[in-house]
């Protein structure tokens, strides 16, 4: 005896496909992360995914795409912006906030999509010859991180935790180690992760 399924209404069609796409642009985030734009193919992403490389071509035409798509999605599903509520909301002094932060931006990519999405625009940071709406994606990515680890430092200087001088410079020489780390080898910071970030911290705090 045959089970016949009805078939999938417009709506659960629209849904399904949605899903599919999440699926990629999930997968492109961790792979883009982990390799380098550079040296990231289709393929790739396909595999990660667990689809066959011509339906990641279905729903994008391009790496390019994929990659800004995926930067958009990972940026308006708030999950970026929701790690730093998380990380504002906790009772943390703000160089352990900082810490926090700077663990956090060396975790493995399973740690979730706001880890993927930071690594991703550090390692783009001292990317030339971007196209330019993936170059003002970017930046627009870029500003939030500024806005969000400003009033951090601020507190800090303000607290005695943080050495003295003029905000944006230190933060702007904080974030510039973070990209040319993520640029190089993040993974060689991944052993004794603890230590190193110490280390790292050493340069923007009172000791």
């Amino acid at each position: 005896m045959k089970i016949y399924m009805a078939p999938l209404n417009e709506e659960q069609l629209d849904k399904k496909k949605r899903e599919r796409k999440e699926q990629i642009m999930r997968a492109a985030l961790k792979v883009f992360a982990d390799n380098g734009v550079k040296l990231t193919k289709i393929s790739m992403i396909a595999k990660e995914a667990k689809v066959s490389h011509g339906l990641v071509y279905h729903y994008f035409d391009s790496k390019d795409e994929i990659l800004y798509e995926s930067i958009e999605y990972g940026m308006q599903e708030n999950m970026v912006e929701q790690f730093f509520n998380d990380l504002n909301d906790s009772r943390r002094t703000p160089l352990e906030k900082i810490k926090q932060f700077t663990r956090f931006a060396f975790k493995e990519s399973d740690t979730g999509i706001s880890n993927m999405v930071f690594r991703i625009v550090q390692q783009l940071n001292v990317v030339n010859g971007l196209p330019d709406h993936i170059h003002e994606l970017v930046e627009n990515a870029g500003k939030f991180y500024i806005e969000a680890l400003t009033p951090l430092f601020l507190d800090g200087q303000k607290r005695g935790e943080i050495i003295q001088g003029d905000t944006e410079e230190l933060l702007g020489v904080y974030l510039t180690v973070l990209s040319s780390i993520m640029a190089d080898d993040p993974s060689f910071w991944r052993e004794n992760l603890e230590w190193k970030v110490e280390i790292l911290l050493r340069m923007i705090s009172i000791r």
